[in-house]
């Protein structure tokens, strides 16, 4: 599991645990002292039993839950607006959560009045709690804390994998150097598909061709920096983007992806998208900007040299081309080799760039392995 998900799981159980441990405190503590509000007469309040079965019940109910989130539930309502997801979600772990507290009433009451789990009295005495006021009063409770949590993780998706976390610590509120790697993508014949396809179901393409590139850029440790029209710009680190080749295998995946589901392409839009890159490293400022709309920008001769390492992909007819920073950097894995192919000359710059293209052990897209097999 990547570690990127173990953190969203850690944050959903943590937050929810706390919530439980709140509402046990505070209406068992702060409002009733001594008992709650149900059974006649009522029962004596065991905090510290009560305390620890709400938090093991939500740890283990709350783990199941925030794994079925990041793992599965999260992917399927992906491509739903933010309030239909949030809804919804909230809506089925509200459900569930009365249910697992339910349970976990049902299991502490019988310990206390020593009585078997399904006995007329425990049974009655559960029907009491669950249509309480203080039982309706929790539910409303956790439905907020659930909505907020899943509004967290939301909202930091829509920022980009640790981009919210860095606004929030304040990272990068003073500009500061960086060596990171860029890749600019780019699809390719976008002005023919364009007018092929129309203006609605060309933004239809782009929207599916993005979406699909959602597990590359987690596989690979990328970030997405921005969107510009049909190309797309991810970025690393120094380490993840040479870790494990991931700044040129993160390619070769994506066009792994997009072969894989080319009968939808062909059946929906009559294409199937290929996309062409530019590979740079360098160092670059990072930093916050934009008082309306925020964001973090990087600012350096290294995104200018990916961007036009990448147009420069049609002149040499080159599906991901490099630069001698990124072959050099590289130079230690021979997981591939690389070819010169030319150089390019950037505006006030006297030293020209030598760009490469990754050749040797590569996966092949699946249409070319079919291909060869024919």
């Amino acid at each position: 599991m990547k570690k990127a998900n173990v953190l969203k799981i850690v944050f959903l159980v943590s937050f929810w645990t706390l919530a439980v441990a709140f509402i046990v405190v505070f209406t068992e503590v702060v409002l009733t002292h001594d008992a709650p509000r149900y059974g006649s007469p009522p029962i004596a309040f065991d905090f510290g039993r009560v305390l620890l079965g709400g938090v093991l019940a939500c740890l283990t109910a709350g783990g199941a839950m925030a794994t079925f989130e990041v793992l599965y539930f999260n992917r399927l309502l992906r491509k739903q607006p933010l309030g239909t997801t949030l809804l919804f979600k909230t809506a089925f772990y509200l459900a569930n959560s009365y249910l697992f507290t339910s349970v976990t009433v049902l299991f502490l009451t019988s310990q206390r009045i020593d009585q078997p789990l399904f006995h007329d009295a425990t049974i009655t005495l559960l029907t009491q709690y669950v249509f309480s006021p203080k039982a309706i009063l929790n539910t409303i409770f956790l439905g907020i804390v659930v909505a907020h949590s899943l509004f967290i993780l939301q909202v930091a998706e829509k920022f980009g994998q640790g981009v919210l976390v860095n606004f929030l610590l304040g990272k990068y509120h003073r500009p500061r150097e960086e060596v990171r790697v860029f890749m600019f993508m780019d699809l390719r014949s976008s002005t023919a598909y364009a007018e092929k396809l129309g203006h609605t179901k060309y933004s239809r393409l782009l929207q599916d061709c993005f979406s699909d590139l959602t597990e590359t850029v987690t596989r690979h440790n990328a970030q997405i920096y921005q969107y510009v029209g049909d190309e797309v710009v991810l970025t690393w680190d120094l380490t993840r983007g040479l870790a494990n080749y991931n700044c040129i295998n993160a390619f070769y995946d994506y066009d792994k992806t997009i072969h894989q589901r080319e009968g939808y392409y062909k059946r929906l839009y009559g294409v199937i998208p290929e996309f062409k890159a530019g590979v740079n490293l360098g160092e670059v400022m990072v930093a916050e900007v934009g008082e309306l709309k925020k964001e973090i920008a990087y600012h350096g001769d290294a995104l200018n040299t990916a961007a036009r390492i990448q147009e420069m992909c049609n002149e040499f007819a080159k599906r991901i081309l490099i630069s001698d920073k990124v072959r050099d950097a590289l130079n230690g894995n021979r997981e591939h080799d690389f070819r010169e192919v030319g150089t390019i000359r950037l505006k006030g710059k006297e030293t020209p760039v030598n760009i490469y293209e990754p050749i040797g052990p590569v996966p092949q897209p699946l249409s070319q392995q079919l291909s060869t097999r024919r």
